[in-house]
């Protein structure tokens, strides 16, 4: 057993959820939705901070031409436009690697080391449909009990990941 891969998506209600797809199933996991405002927040912290790096740059550009007595106020100004790079670097990394959920070996795994996640077996799968509207993939779950499950999401991840567990057509 393994894990093919993972995407967020929306179920009819509008939860997002990250869905982490198995062999042997998938676990939904609460995900955080992103506000305008978050995003808003976090544009502006990437502008003042290219602000900071180009403006460092240009100073030490200005200093290299109009101090050549002191040659290491350049070099300062250029290394602290540098150590602002690094910083938005390591910030992006940093949010990317928080949101990768975490590697299991199947989906049973995942539903008992997660709280509140909630756990479809490949078992109760009856079937699957994926289609495309407009910018969005659909796949509607049936299951063996209950009402079908729908996801949603722009991200195609969602049809590939889930479109294996579709029955095969007749004659195949």
């Amino acid at each position: 057993m393994s894990r093919r891969g993972w995407v967020s998506a929306r179920d009819a209600a509008g939860n997002w959820w990250l869905l982490s797809v198995y062999d042997d199933g998938w676990c939904a996991v609460p995900a955080p939705v992103r506000t305008a405002e978050d995003t808003r927040r976090r544009i502006r912290e990437l502008i003042g901070a290219l602000v900071a790096v180009v403006g460092l740059f240009a100073a030490a550009a200005a200093a290299a031409a109009l101090v050549p007595s002191a040659p290491w106020l350049s070099f300062v100004l250029l290394a602290a436009s540098l150590g602002v790079l690094v910083v938005i670097g390591v910030r992006a990394a940093r949010r990317r690697a928080d949101a990768r959920p975490p590697v299991f070996a199947t989906s049973a795994e995942q539903a008992a080391a997660v709280d509140g996640a909630r756990r479809t077996a490949r078992d109760q799968v009856r079937g699957v449909v994926v289609r495309r509207e407009g910018h969005e993939d659909v796949v509607t779950v049936t299951l063996g009990r209950g009402r079908p499950v729908v996801y949603r999401s722009p991200d195609r991840t969602l049809g590939r990941l889930l479109a294996s567990w579709a029955p095969e057509p007749p004659g195949r």
